[in-house]
């Protein structure tokens, strides 16, 4: 696991900063402090920061072919850099390490931009063909390592991390108005765009071409290719277990491809289906040898620590465990602020951060089970999919009595409770687009509360809620689902998984100098999982069904069909109390006025009521205290 960043004159002509390079380079010393490295050109320079996984001995970076015309720097991991290696071989090229990355110069050799199909990896890959003059930046396909760039009068500059991008002095940090109004509703920036409105993503499974002084982005792989037409039916009870056995397999070839390392490893354990399906895979491999980890809280509510440590017995693993406390948590969301480019509401990232550097200290490399709830359909968001077919299917006159009906049972203050919360918006937003619902019933700000939330001046003449449903459109163009809540699978797996949960993944593991790795996301294992019919994922009410069904083998009932929780933390508590005066200080009225990007009189509406009790505003306000305390550090606040 690496870092890299980048300059390029698309003209060719020469760089006027020097040092330029090294200051970004130095930006991102956290993501690899093990040894450093660039490839300089008068218009190009590329640079890299390396965490050594593999080839400890002769794998610095960059990377070249035998002649030295074609050189590259990466991030990441390829997972079947054996197999290629072997076949470069037998047809006559020549490898200088044992390196993973150096397959890709010579892939490049034979394939042109074509190499990233033949991957299978995680990767941001940034490398110079001196022949064509040709610069190439690819993505892996489930959006695992992060690309960011600025293109503008000429000149590319890129980076694993904005920071690497802002010490160019020509970089604007001009917000986004569209990016922010996303922002507040989904409580992350779904690509390409980001906070700045100058700097944008490498979207996943993207390739990024320049030569002869332009640039082309392509796309080199489509979930929606492998995704099962609607005209084909399920399956029958033979062919359903045929799948169950092709799924154990495909799991079994996904966990061992990451266990490759010449570091210690081991595996985040929270004591749900997926990561307890990893342990399982690895104790196979190494019984009594898996490193697990896990954290603990002192809420009971909120803890799943006792999960944990029932599997670790179970597998007879090495587990180790974190105890993380209030004063523990908030002090790593003041030391995130400094690591987090862009403003992020998913408060999951703390206790992932927490139990990254508490992992560090014993290993270098950690697995993880993001992807499986987005494949195999886990959340229970999906059941408000399914309860929403089922709603849609009563008469019109009959839908609006239960709609009346319900809304007038609930009181006002139905509001300071979630399920009161959701419940309405589920009335009102029932009938809209599925995808458009979806994303509705579970925004940080519904479309109303957002364009309330921000200042007229800075909204301009269009209002917020008109462009946050922007990104849907292209993500789903051209893409077809046997029902609802295909759909509904496909986007989380395009934005939330890529633009929310991957981000977090990379940005808490790599401020610890930590590599993750998902198996989940083997794209063997994402295409197999597409082309399954939905009923295998979700049948009825009972979510990831066919997936519980494959590693009843190996798992305990309890673990296998025990409620999921996932890491969560008492936001709504820590905003009234604990957390009071941090909100109270940030957000303070004067500040907001000055400031001029939201209705001051609407944010202290949020915290009087919140603080109250009055109503349950734990998800707006934490997204806004988010973005505060990250604009009071990487943006131009007070």
């Amino acid at each position: 696991m690496c870092g890299i960043c980048g300059i390029h004159h698309l003209d060719l002509q020469p760089l006027e900063d020097s040092g330029l390079i090294d200051r970004m380079s130095a930006q991102i010393t956290h993501r690899g402090p093990d040894s450093a490295g660039k490839f300089e050109r008068p218009h190009l320079a590329l640079a890299i920061r390396r965490l050594s996984i593999i080839d400890l001995e002769t794998g610095d970076q960059p990377l070249s072919n035998e002649t030295g015309e074609i050189n590259l720097v990466f991030n990441g991991e390829i997972y079947n850099y054996r197999e290629i290696r072997k076949g470069l071989i037998e047809r006559g090229h020549r490898l200088k390490t044992q390196s993973d990355g150096e397959v890709i110069a010579h892939l490049y050799e034979e394939k042109g931009t074509d190499f990233v199909r033949e991957l299978n990896g995680m990767f941001a890959i940034a490398l110079w063909d001196d022949r064509q003059k040709r610069l190439v930046l690819a993505r892996d396909r489930a959006g695992e390592k992060p690309l960011y760039y600025w293109l503008k009068d000429g000149t590319l500059v890129f980076g694993s991390e904005i920071k690497a991008i802002l010490q160019h002095r020509a970089v604007s940090r001009q917000l986004d108005p569209e990016a922010l109004s996303q922002y507040f509703f989904y409580g992350y920036f779904p690509a390409p765009r980001s906070v700045y409105a100058d700097i944008h993503k490498l979207p996943a499974a993207h390739v990024m071409v320049v030569e002869g002084g332009t640039s082309r982005t392509e796309c080199y792989w489509r979930l929606s290719d492998y995704q099962r037409p609607p005209e084909l039916g399920g399956m029958n009870r033979k062919q359903e277990e045929e799948a169950c056995e092709e799924l154990r397999e495909k799991l079994r070839e996904a966990a061992i491809s990451r266990l490759v390392s010449d570091v210690p490893l081991g595996i985040f354990l929270s004591g749900g289906i997926d990561s307890s399906t990893i342990v399982a895979t690895m104790s196979e491999l190494s019984p009594g040898n898996v490193n697990s980890f896990s954290v603990s809280f002192p809420q009971r509510s909120f803890d799943e620590g006792g999960y944990a440590a029932y599997i670790a017995r179970h597998f007879n693993t090495r587990h180790h465990v974190l105890t993380a406390d209030d004063q523990t948590m908030r002090g790593a969301l003041a030391t995130l602020v400094i690591h987090l480019d862009e403003p992020m509401a998913d408060p999951a990232i703390i206790p992932t951060y927490l139990l990254s550097c508490f992992a560090r200290q014993h290993i270098k490399v950690a697995l993880s089970g993001e992807g499986s709830d987005e494949l195999f359909g886990g959340y229970p968001t999906y059941l408000g999919a399914r309860a929403a077919e089922y709603y849609l299917k009563l008469p019109r006159v009959l839908r609006r009595q239960v709609f009346d009906r319900v809304r007038n049972l609930l009181p006002v203050s139905s509001n300071a409770v979630p399920k009161g919360l959701f419940l309405r918006r589920f009335l009102t937003h029932a009938e809209k687009a599925p995808a458009v619902r979806h994303h509705t019933w579970f925004g940080m700000f519904s479309p109303v509360e957002l364009d309330q939330l921000f200042a007229p001046d800075w909204a301009g003449p269009h209002p917020p809620s008109s462009v946050i449903f922007n990104p849907l459109t292209p993500i789903l163009d051209g893409a077809r689902f046997d029902e609802v809540i295909a759909e509904m699978l496909y986007l989380d797996f395009r934005m939330y998984l890529e633009d929310n949960l991957l981000v977090k993944v990379d940005r808490a593991s790599m401020a610890c100098s930590l590599e993750m790795r998902t198996p989940f996301l083997d794209h063997r294992l994402i295409e197999f999982a597409a082309g399954l019919p939905t009923n295998l994922k979700m049948r009825g009410f009972k979510t990831k069904y066919i997936l519980k069904k494959a590693v009843e083998k190996w798992l305990p009932h309890k673990i296998v069909y025990r409620q999921k929780r996932g890491f969560t933390v008492p936001i709504a508590s820590w905003l009234r109390n604990e957390l009071q005066p941090l909100v109270a200080e940030t957000l303070e009225a004067g500040k907001q006025k000055r400031q001029g990007l939201f209705n001051s009189g609407y944010v202290q509406q949020l915290i009087r009521e919140h603080t109250a009790a009055q109503a349950d505003h734990r998800k707006a306000l934490w997204t806004l205290l988010c973005f505060q305390l990250w604009y009071d550090h990487w943006g131009t606040g007070d």
